[in-house]
């Protein structure tokens, strides 16, 4: 039997109107964070990924980002996660956290796999947004999740849809 699928159905609840959405009124606790991270986890990425430290707060400019550590943390990881701390609704912070965790699986795990196929580091700076990122979009899609180089606002709040903002 397979197993339930709770990111899609949080992806498949219904959107609170674009009122509610505009005042950015949904506000993750550390909790509800913690827990979106490991149904990810446990089923986009089959538990591949060691949980990092997610910090939580206001952003300028960016919704969330993933960063790539000089050294290895104590837990394994070579990465942190920053998210924003208002949202518009949980879809749009389910599927942001969810596009921060493949950049964390290109920092904790890919980066070796390019070493040994390529013979040099894969580049600290480079945006991450190429084949390694798009290599989880059949994936993403099984779960309802959208997976893209960036998310429009204002086409968000036209269309409603994470296909076509």
């Amino acid at each position: 039997m397979a197993r339930p699928n709770p990111i899609r159905k949080i992806m498949e609840a219904p959107l609170p109107s674009r009122t509610y959405q505009r005042r950015l009124q949904f506000r993750p606790a550390p909790a509800d964070i913690k827990y979106a991270y490991t149904i990810i986890n446990r089923h986009v990425f089959d538990n591949q990924l060691t949980p990092c430290v997610i910090y939580s707060g206001s952003l300028r400019r960016t919704w969330a980002y993933c960063t790539w550590l000089d050294s290895e943390q104590h837990r394994g990881t070579w990465s942190t996660i920053h998210v924003m701390d208002k949202w518009y609704c949980p879809q749009w912070f389910i599927q942001i956290l969810a596009h921060e965790m493949v950049h964390q699986w290109q920092y904790d795990i890919y980066r070796w796999e390019y070493l040994d196929q390529f013979r040099r580091n894969m580049p600290m700076n480079s945006d991450g947004h190429g084949p390694s990122f798009f290599s989880w979009r059949d994936r993403f899609d099984h779960y309802g999740l959208h997976l893209q180089r960036h998310y429009g606002t204002r086409r968000w709040f036209k269309h409603q849809d994470f296909t076509r903002c």
